[in-house]
């Protein structure tokens, strides 16, 4: 007869649980798979059956009982790292949003905020580039590439591996840096237009002291942002397609 110690039963298991939490990290943090349409019963079952089928496929591991201190260890490795690798895509989508946010500033449309359970407080204009941010992400099957990116991700971090030999792979700083740098470069044109708007609104205030220039400021100022999203809109392409290219390298696929 044969016996299965309770051990070897969850040394066995480890082989699918790691996996499993891996891509469930992934799903609670990754764009469009974290939102809250999407059900944590949803998320729970297509990890578990991602996990079935990418398990056999993982290169072979130290065995680890997933009831001991290592495999709890192991289990919250695993975890964040599957959340890095979501994070990765939000930060970097992250950078259109502060592009709104800036241009929304120069606009006046910061008292317009309002609050975006997903993304938290947000101007008329970052909610804008954030949902374009999002389609083009799902126009490129990001959800799918995230998938696949967590699932190349056992080919280069093995499961149960220490937690500083992941760390470097990550390079947050060069992730902030280039945040910020596409933020930036999306948002430059835009303020500096509306610069010379703002400029020319105070050489009037200074030439026009009788004329009221709040009650005309934020309608122009308004209007000309207005209108030059409407014309810039096309010239995005560009930045966006800087935007796709950097989520691609940083998700390896």
């Amino acid at each position: 007869m044969i016996e299965v110690t309770e051990t070897q039963l969850l040394t066995w298991l480890s082989a699918y649980l790691l996996p499993f939490f891996r891509i469930l990290g992934m799903f609670s943090s990754a764009p469009i798979l974290s939102q809250r349409v999407v059900a944590m019963r949803v998320r729970v079952a297509i990890s578990l059956l991602v996990a079935i089928v990418v398990a056999p496929l993982v290169p072979a591991q130290n065995s680890v009982n997933i009831a001991s201190a290592v495999g709890l260890l192991a289990v919250a490795t695993e975890a964040l790292i599957g959340i890095a690798i979501g994070f990765i895509a939000r930060v970097i989508l992250a950078s259109v949003e502060i592009a709104g946010e800036a241009i929304g500033l120069q606009m006046g449309l910061s008292f317009a905020g309002f609050f975006d359970p997903e993304s938290g407080q947000l101007n008329a204009v970052s909610r804008l580039l954030n949902t374009l941010s999002l389609a083009a992400f799902v126009a490129i099957n990001g959800p799918v590439l995230m998938v696949a990116a967590v699932v190349r991700s056992f080919d280069l971090i093995p499961p149960a591996v220490a937690l500083g030999n992941w760390l470097d792979r990550l390079q947050p700083a060069a992730l902030g840096t280039g945040l910020f740098e596409l933020g930036v470069a999306i948002a430059l044109p835009f303020m500096a237009l509306l610069l010379f708007v703002n400029l020319a609104l105070g050489v009037i205030a200074r030439i026009a002291p009788q004329l009221n220039i709040f009650a005309i400021g934020f309608p122009v100022t308004i209007g000309t942002g207005l209108a030059l999203l409407a014309l810039g809109l096309p010239l995005l392409q560009q930045p966006f397609q800087i935007l796709i290219e950097r989520l691609l390298a940083a998700l390896m696929v």
